[in-house]
């Protein structure tokens, strides 16, 4: 997120407005989503990886903006 300059509400607006492009399940973990959506900012697409836990929380592994 850093590195990309973006921000919490980035990621937010991305996990709650954006859809999920792919499931990943091949981790004994267990599945890791990929949320494609839009910053605050609308200026670039961003991809979220993030995995449910079995407590309900939703930790987000990686943030990413997606090459132009």
């Amino acid at each position: 997120m850093d590195e990309d300059d973006l921000t919490e509400a980035d990621v937010r607006q991305a996990l709650l407005q954006g859809r999920v492009v792919a499931r990943l399940s091949d981790d004994p973990r267990g599945s890791r989503f990929v949320v494609h959506g839009t910053p605050k900012d609308d200026v670039a697409e961003i991809e979220v990886v993030c995995r449910f836990l079995p407590s309900g929380l939703l930790p987000i592994i990686t943030v990413y903006v997606l090459a132009e």
